[in-house]
This record gives structure tokens, sequence and C-alpha cells, in this order.
């Protein structure tokens, strides 16, 4: 997916939601291999409660998909969540093309 912000409002919103550490330390921990938010929040220290919460908003966002499993210990249901493919590239001449103050 390629990012096109088309406003500077959109460009701003799209960096400050992507300039969260904790958000990119998701992303970067299932770009490789997909994970249930638990294994997420073990790895990287952050709560269970705000790994779902990061999850559902990078979701949301078209960062990441998740995919409902069966297992055969419990939880008897998870979700796995694994990073989808994206660019955005910011320049001056992109921001140039901005007419908004």
């Amino acid at each position: 997916m390629r990012l096109s912000p088309k406003t500077l409002k959109e460009l701003s919103d799209t960096l400050s939601f992507l300039g969260n550490e904790q958000r990119i330390n998701i992303i970067r921990s299932i770009s490789s291999e997909e994970k249930f938010a638990r294994e997420i929040s073990e790895e990287l220290g952050i709560s269970r409660p705000l790994v779902n919460i990061y999850l559902k908003q990078l979701e949301k966002a078209g960062f990441v998909e998740g995919i409902n499993r069966t297992s055969d210990e419990p939880p008897y249901l998870r979700r796995y969540y694994r990073a989808l493919p994206f660019e955005l590239s910011v320049n001056l001449d992109e921001i140039k093309k901005f007419t908004e103050v």
C-alpha cells in the first residue's frame, strides 16, 4: 500500500500516528511473522490491553491484518496479526504541493 496524503493535515496525522514508538515496535514485531496479542505484549513489555488497543488502531488504519485461528490450548480462539506492506515517502517537493497553510 502506498500512502498518499492529500492535505497537510492528512500528512501530519499520518506522521503523528506512525510516530508512536510503541505502534512502530508492534509493526516491527509482526513484520516477519504473525503473532497474537499476548506474544507481542510479552516480547515488547507492553501491557496486553494497550497492545490490543494499538492493534485495533493499526488494523483500522490498514497497517496490520488480524486473522482468527483456533488452537488446541486455551485460549481456543486467537487473533493473529501480521503487518501489511506499506510505503510512505515524504520530501520537500511533496510538501510544497500542498496549498494549505
